[in-house]
């Protein structure tokens, strides 16, 4: 079995999206004379380092984290290269990509998806979409179309997720949210497992 572990670290030198709040965190107590254990609090953007997106995040009334169902986040999912620059219209979108639950797209942070892609992509049954880059929606775009349209049709969405080296084809895919009951996004520790 070959586990590979697709989630990026987080420091305080992890890049966020402008405006969110950059990972931080300090130690509350140490292990010494006054204390047998040691601790530490952080703080930072749900939306920082590997992450899902719940429907609360671009939809007024959508779940958040806590709300949604995990079953999308587990199980056979397929690691597909989506090569070019820009945005990727549905018809650019590999045949591989329209028959899997879950699509994982190594883009090397150079792709996104145009929305018309993404409801090709819920259409065809996928529970989940992930890709490597920061975010399936182009950079400029305020209004997050691809966002939308997957997560208003039910379909989860993973982002930042780390593909580098992780050839294509079929894996196990685990990558729980946390159970925030009010947050529009939560880190993951994201793994695949081959066989």
């Amino acid at each position: 079995m070959r586990i590979y572990d697709i989630s990026r670290r987080i420091s305080e030198e992890t890049a966020v999206w402008p405006g969110d709040v950059p990972f931080s965190w300090r130690e509350t107590e140490s292990v010494g004379e006054k204390s047998s254990s040691g601790s530490t609090c952080f703080t930072m953007s749900p939306h920082c380092g590997t992450h899902a997106d719940a429907p609360s995040h671009v939809l007024a009334d959508g779940e958040t984290i806590g709300e949604a169902p995990v079953a999308a986040y587990v199980g056979t999912a397929r690691v597909i290269e989506l090569s070019g620059r820009g945005e990727v219209g549905p018809d650019a979108l590999p045949p591989r990509s329209l028959s899997a639950a879950r699509v994982l797209f190594r883009t090397r942070g150079k792709v996104s998806l145009s929305p018309l892609a993404a409801i090709r992509l819920a259409e065809k049954g996928a529970m989940l979409v992930g890709t490597d880059a920061p975010s399936i929606d182009p950079p400029d775009a305020d209004d997050l179309p691809a966002h939308r349209a997957l997560l208003s049709r039910g379909v989860a969405l993973l982002e930042d997720l780390d593909l580098e080296g992780v050839p294509e084809g079929e894996y196990q895919l685990v990558a729980l949210p946390l159970r925030f009951q009010d947050l529009d996004a939560s880190p993951v520790r994201a793994i695949l497992i081959r066989e």
